[in-house]
């Protein structure tokens, strides 16, 4: 393993051979003409290579990055971020992090930091415990990523004391709603009704609404029997989900369609479309009281098909879960599986029973 300064062309570069291989690094540096201007651009470009040659010999024997450590976690934290979806909990924790960990150096986090970002978080009014926890969680998975690429010795965020939040309701439909919804025209038009179906397809298939704005008729395989193979907005994941036969009915409009054209086409139609609007307007109208969302959609497929099955395993792949924990909630929210679970136990007669011995046998 070598690290070496090489001049090309007036530029520097670092001419490295590590693990029997060869590259070179350019420096970004010019050398000057001036020997004053020269002399401190080459005491430049050796301190770089030091570090890099430190770095390499880390990374071979398995040691810390000596450089890379140095760095804030506020600094490290915005590059991962960087790689992640807007939407995901360690970019937008960030608005938090910045402020509390201010120039901490990633190699001096340790558990009291970790327990004192928890107490600041829960101290916020500006968010709840359960938005406190998916950003406590953020800074957990950034610490185990530090420790997997040997930037910390070890992730100082394990074994800490979780925040406990309290069971959130998951709104979701009887099978009598539904079919009030199914037999209700949605009034307000095309987008109206383009809604009205989407959320219906939604009941019989667990689409969440981004996954119904994006939804393609590519998505959409007829043969052997119609299904959605679709790639989840959320998770990124590929979903398999089977057509009953009232879903198909939902969308096939017995015309050809291109792969690329949307099914519901008039629900991103323009970056003013509100599909809240209809789903209220049409719930109302189908003499619905309470209020719900569009997520409703997809705990009243989970809870319907877990209900009807009782097979977990299969509901959490259909709704694309990551972790069998997420499905396991709906479990608590099913009334008819207690009751079916109470009345198989055993009954116990109010009588006395009695026993008869047997004399044994003279010999």
């Amino acid at each position: 393993m070598g690290v070496r300064i090489r001049e090309k062309r007036g530029k520097l570069y670092l001419d490295i051979m590590y693990k029997g291989q060869r590259r070179w690094e350019a420096l970004d540096l010019r050398v000057p003409k001036d020997a004053a201007a020269k002399r401190e651009t080459m005491r430049l470009a050796e301190a770089i290579r030091h570090k890099r040659e430190l770095q390499l010999t880390s990374e071979r024997y398995q040691l810390l990055d000596p450089v890379a450590s140095k760095q804030t976690l506020t600094l490290y934290a915005e590059k991962v971020a960087a790689t992640y979806d807007k939407k995901m909990h360690l970019p937008k924790s960030l608005k938090y992090l910045r402020p509390y960990a201010g120039e901490t150096l990633l190699c001096d986090v340790n558990e009291r930091f970790v327990d004192g970002y928890r107490a600041y978080l829960l101290g916020q009014k500006t968010i709840g415990a359960a938005t406190a926890k998916h950003y406590i969680d953020a800074l957990k998975a950034l610490l185990a990523k530090a420790e997997r690429e040997r930037l910390i010795e070890h992730n100082p965020a394990k074994g800490m004391k979780t925040i406990r939040v309290p069971e959130q309701k998951r709104p979701f439909l009887t099978i009598e709603e539904i079919q009030k919804l199914y037999n209700t025209p949605a009034p307000g038009g095309e987008l109206a009704e383009e809604c009205r179906r989407a959320f219906l397809l939604s009941c019989f298939t667990g689409l969440r609404l981004s996954d119904l704005k994006t939804l393609t008729w590519g998505d959409i395989e007829r043969a052997p029997e119609p299904m959605i193979v679709k790639r989840q907005s959320k998770t990124k994941d590929v979903v398999r989900i089977p057509l009953a036969p009232t879903a198909w009915e939902l969308i096939d409009d017995r015309e050809l369609h291109h792969r690329d054209e949307l099914v519901f086409p008039r629900m991103t139609a323009s970056k003013g479309v509100n599909v809240y609007i209809p789903l209220n307007t049409w719930r109302k109208k189908a003499g619905i009281d309470r209020a719900f969302g569009w997520h409703a959609a997809r705990h009243s497929f989970a809870m319907m098909t877990l209900e009807a099955s009782g097979d977990i395993y299969s509901v959490s792949r259909l709704l694309g879960h990551s972790d069998i924990r997420i499905t396991e909630v709906y479990l608590r929210l099913l009334d008819s599986r207690k009751k079916e679970i109470i009345a198989s136990l055993p009954e116990l007669k109010d009588e006395q029973k009695t026993f008869e011995f047997k004399q044994p046998k003279q010999a």
